[in-house]
């Protein structure tokens, strides 16, 4: 898939989020890396699976309080990972869609237990 049009996934995504939640992300940048991490990530890779498709980094909501200059937090996604999941570009669209909810939910200070168990 072309770039431009995993992007505007992204963005449509990322648009559509109910209101309540768009209106608490707060300082925080997406950014789309064409390879995965695979060697950087090893130790801590989820053993489930052979691809990371999103990470995020930063501090989630949940432990924000009374806390002053934090650094922006970060969620990458993985597009080479993605494209090689899916198997159509129908199928890869839902996949961008559930790995950003997914690291937002991280954002928000929710746990890959509870997200799982959300379905993401």
């Amino acid at each position: 898939m072309e770039k431009n049009k995993f992007e505007e996934i992204i963005l449509d995504t990322l648009k559509n989020l109910p209101d309540k939640f768009k209106d608490k992300i707060k300082n925080l940048s997406i950014v789309i890396e064409e390879n995965d991490i695979s060697e950087v990530l090893e130790n801590n890779k989820d053993v489930r699976t052979k691809y990371t498709l999103g990470l995020y980094q930063g501090l989630p909501a949940t432990k924000r309080a009374g806390r002053i200059n934090i650094l922006p937090d970060k969620i990458t996604i993985y597009k080479k990972s993605l494209e090689e999941i899916s198997r159509s570009d129908k199928e890869l669209e839902k996949n961008i869609k559930k790995v950003i909810l997914h690291e937002l939910g991280h954002y928000f200070g929710l746990d890959e237990k509870k997200l799982r168990r959300l379905g993401y």
